[in-house]
């Protein structure tokens, strides 16, 4: 029962507390439907080596205007290859060298049509521990992004910054069996900021708050499926209007590092 009560708390927080804020605040609320995926793929180099690979595949589609079927458009599509290391049990360090991304505006209202797509380079490094009380897994996640924006330009990226993203994520079993057995069913649910800077991040300093909520299942010892609600505030460069982004999201983890067993 304690579980159960901790999950709607953590879902009373990361998304009812977030609109709470916004509502009170002079933005013009934009509703963005969307419909975004992930696909990770990751493993060790070796059985004795804290060196690991890791591959993820991001493809997100939105609604046109006040479309409902938030599948009919392209929104990103992303291909990030990664290496990291395992410093300890708890901990690990990866670095993402080269990050692509394709992105299509944001088209909530009908003069966003007009705006072009761009593509976007990244350089990404992360840094991830891990935390657990009583079979509930806590993972924080601090992340430092390079961007290099619009980059098929003739002169170049139109604009460089920096973005620094916290993601606290809590994952909690709920039919009685730990996080690594086959079969478990649990409840996952995040929040994550991020804060942008540099040299072209403009007036925009808090970019966004994305949350989650939903339900996983694991199918074997190194394969996980999860879906559920994102809630996602994105604020314009303008600071004036903000996207609410929301709608079904779906993961795919074919994780063979979780033979780690944390928490066990």
């Amino acid at each position: 029962m304690l579980k159960y009560i901790f999950i709607l708390s953590v879902f009373f927080v990361l998304i009812f507390n977030t609109n709470t804020l916004f509502a009170q605040s002079d933005f013009d609320t934009l509703d963005n439907r969307v419909m975004y995926t992930k696909h990770t793929l990751s493993d060790f180099f070796g059985s004795s080596t804290k060196w690991a690979w890791e591959m993820d595949i991001v493809y997100r589609r939105q609604a046109l205007g006040d479309n409902e079927e938030f599948w009919s458009e392209p929104l990103r599509f992303s291909f990030r290859p990664w290496i990291g290391y395992q410093y300890s049990k708890y901990t690990r360090i990866t670095l993402n060298p080269f990050g692509m991304f394709y992105s299509a505006p944001r088209v909530p209202r009908t003069q966003d049509f007009t705006s072009g797509s761009e593509r976007e380079y990244r350089i990404t490094l992360q840094y991830y521990t891990d935390q657990w009380a009583e079979g509930i897994n806590f993972t924080h996640r601090y992340r430092l992004e390079s961007r290099w924006r619009d980059i098929d330009q003739q002169n170049g990226p139109t604009s460089f910054n920096w973005r620094l993203r916290y993601r606290i994520r809590v994952r909690t079993p709920l039919n009685g069996k730990s996080f690594y057995d086959n079969n478990v069913i649990y409840n996952s649910s995040y929040s994550e900021m991020h804060v942008e800077f540099g040299r072209d991040h403009g007036n925009n300093i808090f970019a966004q708050n994305r949350s989650f909520t939903g339900f996983g299942i694991r199918v074997w010892d190194w394969a996980r499926f999860e879906l559920g609600y994102l809630h996602q505030f994105n604020i314009r460069g303008n600071t004036r209007d903000l996207d609410l982004t929301r709608g079904p999201m779906f993961y795919i983890f074919f994780d063979y590092m979780s033979r780690l067993q944390l928490g066990r």
